[in-house]
């Protein structure tokens, strides 16, 4: 039963590392400038941080810098993680199959301690590396802003405003002003979207919004001009606001990117998982493997 389940284990594991690596959002370039994450200029980021504390600029300042400094180093991070992982796990998976279909044919028996222990190994290395993984990519796909730009000076010009479920930015409030409506003044990030958001329709096509609803062709702006102030009133860089209750931010996406990314996401975080259970199996029936005594029970 012990080298039956080796070897099932060993299988599942590359089996869902091959789904993984077919899904991953870094290594398929599914994540817009992803292939930049790697050079991700994280010290230029703490620089600038050390900079403001030097110069005591205002404490807002300081605290969105280290969000920033600390999403860079969690990108960077993740973009090692997914390849390393992810190729360790089939790699090592693989290896683990063959010596498993080795042993349930009987025809390994001398070598049943060895790959005992090659189990075990297999089994921590892939749960620890996999599981550092998960957390980064978990993290970064449910706290981090998406598409943040960290090219130059950590701008947010890649970013998307969070919406409502119907493509609203702002409403009017009684003094004449309009309101961001996920404007939070002790968290500057909560205006924009995060990766986990992007499954939503509000940031992918949808014929209603587009063609089927005149409000939003009559109180559009332009998500390139329009932007939140600290108080939370929404501006635009030129032009003036169209006169309605709901203001609406224009075209967010005329395609289904957003969602590829968010269930493509999803499926690599999921088989992920799997990956982890498996590789706990592998570990334990390893162990089993290495303290066997040959009897093949």
């Amino acid at each position: 039963m012990k080298k039956t389940l080796f070897l099932v284990f060993s299988g599942a594991i590359v089996i869902f590392s091959i789904i993984s690596i077919c899904s991953a959002p870094i290594i398929n370039k599914i994540l817009p400038d992803s292939d930049e994450w790697n050079t991700h200029n994280c010290q230029y980021q703490s620089d600038i941080l050390k900079n403001l504390e030097k110069t005591n600029a205002i404490e807002d300042s300081i605290k969105l810098q280290k969000k920033i400094r600390n999403q860079c180093n969690r990108e960077k991070a993740m973009y090692g993680l997914e390849y390393s992982s992810l190729i360790l796990d089939v790699t090592l998976g693989f290896i683990c199959t063959i010596l498993g279909l080795l042993h349930y044919f009987d025809v390994a028996k001398p070598f049943e301690k060895v790959s005992g222990i090659i189990g075990l190994a297999t089994g921590v290395i892939g749960l620890v590396m996999t599981l550092v993984y998960i957390c980064y990519s978990g993290y970064i796909f449910t706290k981090d802003v998406a598409y943040r730009d960290f090219a130059q000076t950590g701008t947010t010009s890649d970013t998307i405003f969070k919406l409502n479920g119907d493509g609203v930015i702002a409403e009017k409030q009684s003094d004449g002003n309009y309101k961001c409506i996920y404007h939070d003044k002790d968290n500057k990030d909560a205006i924009y979207a995060k990766y986990n958001d992007l499954g939503k329709k509000q940031y992918n096509y949808e014929k209603k919004r587009h063609y089927d609803n005149s409000e939003y062709t009559k109180c559009q702006v332009d998500k390139d001009k329009a932007g939140c102030d600290s108080d939370g009133k929404l501006y635009l860089s030129t032009g003036s606001i169209p006169s309605c209750d709901n203001i609406y931010l224009n075209s967010p996406s005329y395609d289904f990117h957003n969602k590829y990314l968010f269930d493509r996401w999803i499926t690599t975080f999921i088989f992920s998982c799997f990956i982890c259970a498996c590789c706990i199996g592998l570990a334990i029936f390893g162990f089993f493997l290495f303290k066997s005594d040959g009897s093949g029970i």
